[in-house]
């Protein structure tokens, strides 16, 4: 199976574009923003890959001044039970991984990120976003990238993407039968929309 920590999240890191200068983007003042993220996660495993899906993760993002320029800050979680793959099986196997009965929600952070980081550049290199992600109770540093920004004085839209090791979360991969094993390594990419909290 396979973990979108992230997703949850995982995606509102992202928000960290929002205030990075660009001679030809608004430079978007300090504030808190609202929305909300749809996450996809691909898994291997010995048999096939598989897909899973979480939607509508709610987002509060903020942005705030900082000696050295705006820092964005994020916390979400991301519910368990709402994530799917499309096979009840690999589903109650995945919440098992995340012993979801005791921790029913991941946790997804960015704290105090330099925004100027988290703008792709004009050049079309992806910006980066130092994101925490906590499963089933154990912390693990992911570098999530952000690309195809949006922005308007109002709203902002991206996509962050990063990769998850099961073994750093302390995670011990489903198998079945000891011969079907899920690889360590999940890529979840997240679908970011946010807009200015009035």
């Amino acid at each position: 199976m396979r973990i979108p920590p992230i997703i949850l999240l995982l995606a509102v890191l992202a928000a960290g574009f929002t205030t990075a200068p660009a001679a030809s983007a608004p430079v978007q003042p300090p504030g808190t923003w609202t929305g909300s993220c749809d996450v996809s996660f691909h898994g291997t495993s010995t048999l096939h890959d598989f897909d899973g899906t979480v939607r509508a993760v709610p987002l509060e993002v903020k942005v705030e001044p900082d000696k050295s320029g705006p820092v964005v800050s994020v916390a979400a979680r991301v519910t368990v039970a709402d994530m799917r793959t499309g096979d009840d099986g690999r589903d109650a196997k995945m919440r098992s991984m995340f012993q979801s009965s005791s921790f029913p929600q991941l946790e997804v952070k960015v704290e105090k990120a330099p925004v100027s980081q988290a703008r792709p550049t004009a050049g079309g290199a992806a910006g980066t976003l130092p994101v925490k992600l906590i499963i089933a109770g154990n912390a693990a540093a992911v570098s999530g990238r952000v690309t195809d920004l949006k922005e308007t004085a109002d709203s902002v839209s991206f996509t962050l993407s990063f990769p998850v090791s099961l073994a750093a979360c302390k995670l011990k991969p489903p198998s079945v039968a000891g011969l079907i094993r899920v690889g360590d390594e999940v890529t979840v990419k997240s679908w970011v929309s946010l807009k200015r909290k009035k």
